[in-house]
Parts: structure tokens; sequence; C-alpha cells
């Protein structure tokens, strides 16, 4: 399933209050059949932006930015606990949320190959959100190849709430990669750019992710086969 996806014909969206008559947030939309994000965090406050049919993302009949929409859609089942919604400028489980998205193929892909016949692949299937020994909070979904005697290569995407623009990937207890994307970089530098541009930052950027994952994950590999020898 797309974690965005645009109205149907068969769907219809209620706007807030029936208020479906703002200005479009989406740069360079000149519609004024917008509503208001639905997001409301554990404070209970609201997003602020609103958008219209075409531009916004759709999630159980409620009108959502892309950046809220991932958000919910990234929590899943958790999202239906109100208290569970992080804060309304938090970005880090949607970031999470899309860039384990873009890898899942890839890395999927990396740990079949890896696996022996007795082993399997398990996926994270929604963000979670998880405190560390000194209580820093993060958000991060996983990858694992198991058997039965527990994990043998596992890959995570964590996005810390400390800085929610750097994406760390982590591979068993190793950081491989820990970068802001360029679409956040250049958003922070107010620079604007062409698809073209767009789409070739996020290829270099993934590839980049990709092979320091498939290094460690391979040598890791090689490290379980090796026999344990005792005297």
């Amino acid at each position: 399933m797309s974690l965005f996806r645009r109205r149907t014909a068969t769907e219809t969206l209620d706007p807030p209050d029936g208020a479906a008559t703002l200005l479009c947030n989406f740069a360079g939309c000149g519609s004024h059949t917008a509503s208001p994000c639905s997001y409301r965090d554990r404070r209970g406050r609201e997003c602020g932006t609103a958008f219209c049919p075409d531009h916004a993302t759709l999630v159980d009949g409620k009108r959502y930015c892309r950046r809220h929409g991932s958000t919910v859609l990234a929590l899943g089942q958790q999202a239906s606990d109100p208290l569970a919604l992080p804060d309304v400028g938090n970005r880090a489980p949607s970031l999470v949320s899309w860039v384990a998205h873009d890898l899942d193929p890839p890395v999927t892909e990396l740990l079949t190959r890896l696996a022996h016949p007795e082993e399997r692949v398990l996926t994270d299937q929604e963000v979670s959100l998880v405190h560390d020994a000194i209580r820093n909070t993060r958000w991060e979904r996983s990858w694992r190849l198991v058997d039965h005697t527990g994990v043998i290569v596992k890959i995570t995407v964590i996005v810390g709430e400390e800085d929610d623009a750097v994406v760390r990937v982590r591979v068993g207890s190793e950081d491989v990669v820990r970068a802001v994307p360029p679409w956040i970089e250049r958003r922070r530098l107010g620079l604007e750019s062409s698809p073209e541009v767009d789409a070739t930052q996020r290829r270099i950027f993934y590839r980049f992710i990709e092979e320091n994952i498939a290094a460690t994950a391979e040598r890791q590999r090689i490290a379980n086969d090796r026999p344990i020898w005792t005297t």
C-alpha cells in the first residue's frame, strides 16, 4: 500500500466543522477548497495547515498534511490512542517511516539473500517509540533475520527526538549511517531544486545507505557462521 494516496471516486472527505474554504498550503496551489489538517497531538495542539482534496493525505476518511498523514500511518494502531500521538512539530516518526518505506525492498532482498534455509526475515509494520538507558527518546523501525535461537542480523532506521532531522541506520549494534536527508537539508537552507535534481540526490542518499548496510550485514553474517572453538 502506498504511504500517501489521494481520494478516489468512492471516498468522501468530511472537512472539520465544514470549513473547506481555506487556501491550500501546497506550494503553487490556489484552491480555496482546503480544510485544516486533522492532526491533534497528545497535548491537544493543532497542526495549523490546510490542504485541498488534491493535496491532502487521506487516512481513515480524514485529511492530513503530508507529514502528519505519514505520522498517523507510521504509528498504525498506536494512533488510535490520543496520548500516543507525538508533538505537532515532531517529524521523527514520519521521517523514520518515509526512509524505512523506501529502504524496505533492498533491505528485505539483502536479508533474504543472506538467509539460510531455516531462517526467516521479519519486518516491523509500525514505527516504535524507544527510550534508552538515559531516557533519550527515539523512533525506529527494524528488519530482522532470525532463526530458532534468536536474531542473527538486525537493521534499524532511527530518528532521535533530540534532532529529528538526522537519520541513523544501525546494523546490529553498529551505527553505519548518520546523515541529514538532502530534501531536509535543502529546506533548512531555503534552497529550491528541480524534480530531476531532487530525484538524483535521493538516489545518491539511498545508495549510500544501502551500500553501508550491505557491507556490515554481510560481515556480521559471516561472523555469525564461524564455528566457536572450545577446549
